[in-house]
């Protein structure tokens, strides 16, 4: 039995000619028969990894975002108040910090995916969530 670790993962990347998605070991893609360059097949697959990265960490962010609503009325509910505060709170904190993780780590991408642009626009949006929610728990005294 053969054992996985990161040197057998498999790399794709869309081919330069259909932009179907295929695999770097390749030297003409199966599908329009163009002859891929395993040099550039490596840069491409490495991009592509990264937008993905940034796609999924996005989705990630977004759904922490959402949780912050059941969190908040969770904590109303008798004997599961706590859980709703420690959550909220847990939420209200980590948020940020996955934020600037995502900036530092993919914010500088520059490409024409469709699905990056998406991710961009959700970190954007939850950026500016945790910005407002980072400024709501700064007392109003303090800001002065």
């Amino acid at each position: 039995m053969g054992s996985l670790n990161l040197s057998s993962a498999v790399h794709v990347l869309p081919c330069p000619n259909c932009r179907e998605t295929i695999n770097t070991s390749v030297r003409q893609c199966p599908f329009c028969s163009a002859l891929i360059d395993p040099a550039a097949a490596e840069v491409s697959a490495a991009a592509t990894s990264r937008i993905s990265a940034a796609c999924s960490d996005a989705s990630v962010l977004r759904i922490m975002a959402w949780m912050l609503v059941p969190f908040f009325f969770l904590q109303i509910v008798p004997f599961l108040g706590l859980a709703g505060v420690g959550g909220f709170w847990f939420l209200r904190l980590a948020i940020p910090a996955m934020v600037i993780r995502w900036w530092i780590r993919f914010g500088s991408i520059k490409t024409d995916d469709p699905d990056f642009a998406r991710a961009k626009r959700i970190a954007i949006v939850i950026s500016i969530v945790a910005l407002l929610g980072l400024l709501s728990a700064i007392p109003l005294h303090a800001r002065a």
